[in-house]
């Protein structure tokens, strides 16, 4: 297997910041996302700095290859903070992806906005995922995309379940639903912020050996 960065294991908030500042500031001027999947850019094409991004995956349905796409390309410092009921991190599987985990950190937290506020009050890490957290009320997302403007980062903001049309965001510039319908293919439903209707994507995209 392959070796942990150091960071990678490292709890601690201020650790984690105090090593994502010591990279270097070469990737920090990269305007948007980019995948290197066609579907997917021109799906993202409208995506700024500053924007947020609001995904509905329910586990179990591998949706979450899919931003991770995003995350494979000379990345900016950037982090992933989880809330999984208890459930790791593998680094394998994440390296085995195609991730360099020597730009992207993670850290647990069922509450961010509480228990990691000094990360939204700066711009070291401009890609900024927050998945399935346990607690995020109205003032939560209202906060943290005022600091993706502030702080220039793009957030990506997981949900445990499949996003609706009746309830909407307004802080968000993008608001989708992914999941792999079968093991041939992947499908993004758009719920705003672009046309809508669903997008299929091979699933040998995403696998080598699909």
């Amino acid at each position: 297997m392959a070796s942990i960065p150091a960071q990678f294991a490292d709890p601690a908030l201020k650790q984690q910041l105090i090593s994502a500042r010591k990279l270097d500031t070469g990737f920090q001027a990269r305007p948007a996302l980019c995948s290197g999947i066609t579907a997917l850019d021109e799906l993202f094409s409208t995506v700024k700095v500053g924007d947020l991004i609001e995904w509905g995956i329910p586990p179990g349905l591998n949706g979450r290859l899919i931003p991770l796409q995003f995350l494979k390309r000379d990345i900016p410092a950037s982090v992933w903070i989880y809330h999984h009921h208890g459930l790791g991190i593998f680094a394998s599987s994440w390296i085995s992806h195609g991730v360099d985990l020597r730009r992207l950190f993670f850290i647990c937290s069922a509450e961010p906005v509480k228990e990691l506020r000094p990360l939204f009050l700066e711009d070291t890490f401009k890609y900024v995922i927050i998945d399935a957290p346990k607690k995020f009320n109205r003032g939560d997302l209202a906060f943290v995309a005022a600091q993706a403007r502030k702080q220039g980062q793009i957030v990506f903001l997981i949900r445990h379940y499949f996003l609706s049309q009746k309830q909407g965001n307004a802080h968000a510039r993008l608001r989708l639903n992914t999941w792999q319908a079968r093991k041939g293919l992947f499908s993004i439903q758009p719920i705003k912020g672009y046309r809508n209707s669903k997008i299929n994507i091979p699933a040998a995209v995403f696998y080598d050996d699909a």
